[in-house]
């Protein structure tokens, strides 16, 4: 864990200097390759030179994330003893965009991500053989790693959920069973490229106040400055095809709650405004071989919280992955 300043000593010095030990590190642990997309772009992969483990987990990351935000994350659990693979979804990150504009978030299809991901377990695999991987997976990343474990189980040894996207706050007053028609209506009059209203380009200078993400202003600025700071990061809002085929792959997620027997690890935080944390639960409750967690009075992105939180957190899952079975 890296010892952070006081928050009012913070300057963007003290953020260059953090992110230069971490990028040090990760270019010592790491080696960046570029694997095909089944969008026909390019996927930016990061593997561990060292993978004494035998079976690194994989993390699947959310919406608008990239390799440098976990990079914290990379490092603690490797001080944990386990390795880890990065990666940057389709249309996100330093991987290829689907849509000419970088700044809009754009998928065609969240088969893609799943696909995807399975095409980044084929690279794991093809070191480790017929081992079952584990997953760490955030937000939209969990329902991307469930789909794939719903196609696959026997290519998942083990998965961790934090803050898994069953349900989704879209920031509207407008109820979710008119959004949705709204939206598909959209996407079939050729408006799917378009952001959701009220949403566009990303935004630089968001303040810590009106954060949904994180209750740690310390990692929330630091975020703010990676994004700002490498080119390829900033991803603005949703677009209607995204939000169309989230939908989608939610209800695909929870249609199949029963029938998801990965063993698996969950942790939501109870003021969460991003995701819908009574939905989780509810998954959960249907699911097998599951464990929930829930973490009061922090908020959507619990990799980025307090360390109080982040140590909780950090122990629970190099306990529950261990070693690959």
């Amino acid at each position: 864990m890296m010892q952070q300043p006081e928050v009012s000593a913070i300057n963007e010095e003290t953020y260059r200097q953090r992110y230069l030990h971490l990028r040090n590190w990760y270019q010592s642990e790491f080696t960046e390759r570029r694997i095909e997309s089944v969008s026909g772009g390019m996927l930016r992969l990061a593997l561990p030179r060292d993978w004494s483990d035998n079976s690194p987990a994989i993390v699947v990351n959310g919406r608008t994330e990239f390799v440098e935000k976990y990079l914290e994350l990379a490092m603690d659990l490797h001080h944990r003893g386990l390795s880890v693979v990065l990666y940057d979804h389709c249309g996100q990150g330093d991987s290829d965009r689907l849509l000419g504009d970088r700044q809009k978030g754009y998928i065609d299809s969240f088969r893609t991500y799943v696909r995807d991901l399975g095409r980044v377990i084929d690279s794991v695999r093809g070191s480790t053989g017929d081992v079952p991987v584990r997953i760490i997976s955030h937000s939209m990343g969990g329902t991307v790693a469930v789909l794939y474990a719903l196609h696959r189980p026997e290519r998942v040894g083990k998965m961790v959920l934090v803050s898994p996207m069953c349900a989704i706050r879209t920031g509207s007053k407008i109820p979710q069973f008119l959004i949705r028609p709204f939206v598909a209506v959209g996407c079939c009059v050729g408006f799917g490229d378009r952001y959701m209203p009220t949403r566009g380009p990303y935004q630089p200078d968001l303040s810590f106040d009106d954060n949904l993400f994180t209750s740690d202003a310390f990692r929330f600025y630091y975020n703010q400055f990676l994004t700002n700071s490498l080119e390829f990061a900033p991803l603005g809002g949703p677009t209607l095809q995204w939000l169309h085929e989230a939908y989608k792959a939610m209800r695909q997620m929870n249609a199949g709650a029963e029938q998801f027997r990965t063993p698996h690890l969950v942790f939501t935080a109870a003021a969460d405004r991003v995701i819908k944390p009574a939905m989780v639960e509810r998954f959960c409750a249907r699911s097998a071989k599951g464990t929930h967690k829930q973490y009061e009075e922090v908020r959507h992105e619990l990799f980025m919280e307090n360390d109080a939180v982040r140590d909780d957190l950090l122990r629970r899952i190099s306990g529950f992955l261990g070693r690959a079975p």
